[in-house]
């Protein structure tokens, strides 16, 4: 699914270069697999809307160890995995890019401030930075469908948190 949904988009960049008029921006879901049939925690709904208005949003997160904290954040995409859901965001705590599994979110306030500059901008700069982002995309078979945070290469280390 993964595959077929990056072809879709060249296909729709590719038509928009041809003169096709087409919002190329990026989108605010990433669909990493496509077997699961969970439904989305609440706060999904309130994360998906937040990404599409640009809006920051201030959470309290709960780490694999039970440990919470608050957080602002502005979120740029949810990515879907078999079994679990994982907000990317700027953290202004960190001042870099997060990843947050919804099922650890909890959602405090969405602001009505947007954050700095413009999503797609954000969407680059992350992909840029975490370089094997696609490599999450492939990663379904652990078990219990679940991504360690310290699989993305930039969950904060004991010091951070």
């Amino acid at each position: 699914m993964a595959q077929s949904s990056e072809s879709a988009l060249a296909k729709i960049l590719s038509a928009k270069r041809s003169g096709a008029v087409i919002d190329h921006a990026q989108p605010s879901l990433i669909a990493a697999a496509s077997v699961s049939r969970r439904a989305d925690p609440p706060q999904v709904a309130l994360l998906r809307d937040a990404v599409r208005r640009q809006c920051k949003v201030r959470i309290s997160y709960q780490d694999a160890k039970g440990a919470t904290s608050d957080r602002t954040i502005w979120p740029i995409a949810i990515v879907y995995f078999d079994e679990v859901r994982v907000l990317a965001a700027w953290c202004e705590r960190r001042s870099a890019f997060r990843h947050f599994r919804v099922d650890r979110v909890q959602v405090t306030t969405i602001s009505d401030e947007r954050y700095p500059g413009r999503r797609q901008a954000l969407v680059t700069k992350w992909r840029e930075q975490d370089r094997d982002w696609r490599a999450m995309l492939t990663d379904s078979g652990r078990s219990g469908g679940y991504v360690r945070s310290d699989d993305f290469g930039s969950a904060p280390t004991s010091e951070e948190k």
